[in-house]
């Protein structure tokens, strides 16, 4: 007997639903479908910061592996220009321990840090505003690509140190332009220039972090020659990770934070990261430790929390198909047993049967062909 088509057989099968089929039908389809929202939505999520992928950009087309990590500390525990150029040196000799040699004319990684202060902003004008200034080292803008309307980033190879860039809602707040490149401001009544002028990332989750009336970047060294109290709160990092948590225990183990945090940031949107993040879901926002998070580690944070609940009503969508498929899956497979318990023996039975019949038959017409040889040898 010829089996049937599967369109055949689905069809037949979807007439013989009745109500209660249907219903559950359709439910199952409806939660796998929504199931699978969360998990494309948990996808876009953890893409949504170009501040998490510096590792990625650093990497480039290369076989090694890189992470990144980001060190706060408390606010009175802040580190010196001093204490970085020591962790460099540190760092130096442990990739060397581990035979990890740079590429010519390259590098085998690539740090930033910052600071905060307050600062009062004076346009050519008049006008002056106070904000929080953000005092920047190394490679800043590598990990904060933020698009540039005018100008250009400062550098920390830069000759001059009064240059500073302004965002757009502080180039407007003081000028009513964006273009400002070579325009002199004050700020605590010292002169610097604009180098260039970026735009905010435009990401819900930076519009929910950063809440300030706009905000300006320079140097570190000049933003400690504005406030003698200013101190690095935020320490970031891209180097090699050959094996899983190796960059992250060299930065724990030789850049020590106090009560701060140490995270790396590569991994925020893995599975194990994201379910600790559930874990601790109504904990993480008490903060006792005197930490106080830039807007991009704010940022991070929101994302890392819509993740977490993303993957748990993923899971949670999925949970009643995957029961229902294994409920069927087990049905079908005792079914399948008593089919096979009662109909395999007797199929067995009538085969044998049926050999055993043949070869009387076939006994029985040899029998037949021998018989009139057998006359007529009697006959002679």
């Amino acid at each position: 007997m010829m089996k049937p088509h599967p369109v055949t057989w689905l069809r037949t099968t979807l007439r013989g639903f009745g109500f209660k089929q249907w219903f559950l039908l359709i439910v199952n389809i409806v939660l796998v479908l929504a199931s699978l929202a969360c998990a494309l939505g948990l996808r876009a999520v953890g893409g949504t910061l170009q501040s998490l992928t510096a590792a990625r950009r650093f990497q480039g087309g290369g076989e090694t592996r890189f992470a990144q990590t980001a060190c706060f500390l408390p606010v009175d525990g802040g580190k010196t220009e001093d204490d970085i150029r020591s962790f460099r040196q540190t760092l130096d000799t442990k990739l060397v321990e581990q035979s990890l040699e740079a590429p010519e004319n390259g590098s085998l990684y690539i740090d930033a840090y910052s600071g905060t202060s307050s600062v009062t902003v004076t346009g050519e004008s008049g006008g002056n505003v106070t904000v929080k200034a953000v005092g920047v080292g190394g490679d800043f803008f590598y990990f904060h690509p933020l698009p540039l309307l005018s100008g250009s980033y400062i550098r920390s190879d830069d000759l001059m140190d009064d240059l500073v860039v302004l965002d757009e809602e502080m180039a407007w707040r003081l000028y009513g332009s964006t273009d400002l490149a070579g325009m002199t401001v004050y700020i605590n009544q010292k002169p610097f220039v604009v180098a260039g002028v970026i735009a905010r990332e435009t990401d819900f989750a930076t519009r929910k972090a950063y809440t300030g009336d706009g905000g300006i970047f320079l140097s570190y060294s000049a933003l400690s020659s504005l406030d003698e109290d200013a101190a690095i709160t935020c320490y970031e990092l891209v180097m090699p990770d050959p094996i899983s948590g190796y960059a992250k225990g060299i930065v724990t183990d030789n850049f020590p934070v106090g009560e701060g945090d140490v995270v790396e940031n590569s991994s925020r949107y893995s599975l194990s990261h994201l379910l600790e993040v559930a874990k601790s879901f109504g904990l993480r926002s008490m903060r006792l430790n005197g930490v106080i998070y830039p807007y991009w580690e704010n940022a991070a944070r929101l994302t890392e929390d819509y993740a977490a609940l993303l993957l748990i009503l993923a899971v949670m969508l999925a949970l009643y198909p995957l029961l229902s498929a294994l409920v069927f899956a087990i049905r079908e497979t005792r079914r399948a047993y008593r089919f096979a318990k009662v109909k395999v023996p007797a199929t067995v039975e009538a085969a044998v049967e049926k050999r055993r019949e043949e070869r009387l038959e076939q006994k029985y017409k040899k029998q037949q062909a021998e018989e009139p040889v057998r006359e007529q040898g009697e006959e002679d």
